[in-house]
């Protein structure tokens, strides 16, 4: 499947999701079994024969093969092709395919702080009563401020159907341990509600699978409830399927290209829309966080003219991946397609300006998830740029 998006590691707003161990990595004499004689090959095996005769320490050669191919997948010089090592390649594909194995949310992390950010609807969290802005204080014996909160989420997770114990503390200052069971859930990717004066607002978490049919959902509740204009918010969203997102683009273009994507052998795949369209004014909100499809989205709705970007300049990338699976349980995330606009332009390093700069401040970007509709600047002049394209 083709995947835009992009990987960081670590995750500034990391997902719940289950640990699921895989089996064990290849030694790094089976990493180069089958290779044509190269320049890699070569420089390999006499790394290989050297610590095998020489190096006077214990060696993993699993944790040998894994580092030799971060190291062969960074010589690329593509900064958006990565290496997924088996043990996390599962949690990926979930958190990719719009599920997840665990309590059902997404948090904002620091050193000594996690925060809710996000509660999947119908998931573990939502059931014990758990809300946005949250923080988690501990869990399984662990806690944030004695063990970190690396090690209290990574506590968090596991096998679906079994216990976790979860020590939070809630806006009123109550603090309370809650016991649940890990389940598998969807991901919460896009949802909304009508705002004042007749816009609508949706946000769009990411374009993982599934994300198309949530987003139809809410456009249709709210064209149902009067719409007479609609924001939506892209802004910290790293992207996904092309498929996803052509799906949403659909109904807010006309008749036209929405993509096209070249392979290597110059073999193009073109999205296209129908005619069929909502007509009303659209702001799209974007960040130096939205990123590849999410300011393909916005690049596409702006040159077709059919949305005013308000926020501030995208990161730019130009590059489609997909995800390959390999014989231990890992993976590679490689770039195989360039992708271009409805006007044939690429994003690549450019990236996309809005039609009207509004920044965050430092503060309001760390608090993104909690600002609020009156506390968020960005909003509130989408929100006065579509009032002022109905009169």
């Amino acid at each position: 499947m083709k995947n835009l998006r992009k990987i960081r590691v670590p995750l500034a707003a990391a997902v719940l999701l289950c640990f699921v161990s895989a089996g064990a990595s290849l030694g790094a004499e089976r990493l180069l079994c089958g290779w044509k004689t190269s320049a890699v090959e070569t420089k390999l095996r006499e790394i290989d024969r050297l610590v095998s005769e020489k190096y006077i320490g214990e060696t993993d050669s699993g944790s040998v093969a894994d580092y030799a191919a971060v190291g062969y997948v960074t010589g690329l010089g593509d900064k958006w092709s990565s290496y997924i090592p088996a043990d996390q390649y599962e949690a990926y594909r979930m958190s990719s395919e719009g599920t997840g194995c665990g309590i059902g949310v997404s948090v904002t992390s620091t050193a000594d702080t996690v925060r809710i950010s996000i509660v999947y609807d119908d998931s573990p969290a939502a059931q014990a009563g758990i809300v946005k802005g949250d923080y988690i204080l501990g869990a399984e014996g662990l806690t944030v401020e004695k063990d970190g909160a690396n090690a209290v989420i990574s506590a968090i997770r596991g096998e679906e159907g079994t216990d976790v114990s979860v020590t939070i503390r809630t806006a009123a200052g109550e603090t309370k341990t809650l016991a649940m069971k890990r389940a598998t859930v969807t991901q919460k990717m896009a949802w909304g509600e009508m705002l004042s004066g007749g816009t609508g607002y949706i946000r769009i978490e990411n374009f993982h699978t599934g994300v198309s049919g949530q987003f139809r959902n809410v456009l249709d509740t709210l064209t149902g409830e009067g719409m007479t204009s609609l924001v939506i918010d892209v802004r910290h969203n790293g992207g996904g399927k092309v498929k996803e997102m052509s799906e949403i683009l659909d109904p807010l273009l006309p008749e036209g290209t929405i993509m096209t994507l070249r392979e290597k052998d110059g073999h193009e795949t073109v999205y296209s829309s129908d005619a069929d369209m909502i007509d009303l004014p659209i702001a799209v909100l974007i960040d130096d966080q939205s990123i590849s499809a999410a300011e393909f989205f916005a690049a596409a709705l702006q040159e077709y003219e059919r949305a005013t970007l308000v926020g501030t300049h995208t990161t730019g990338k130009g590059r489609a991946q997909r995800t390959y699976a390999l014989s231990d349980g890992s993976a590679v995330n490689l770039s195989v397609e360039e992708y271009f606009t409805p006007k044939g332009k690429s994003l690549a390093d450019t990236g996309i300006a809005p039609d009207i700069e509004t920044a965050l401040t430092d503060e309001q970007t760390a608090n993104f998830y909690f600002l609020g509709t009156d506390g968020d600047p960005q909003l509130q002049r989408a929100l006065s740029e579509v009032q002022s394209l109905k009169n």
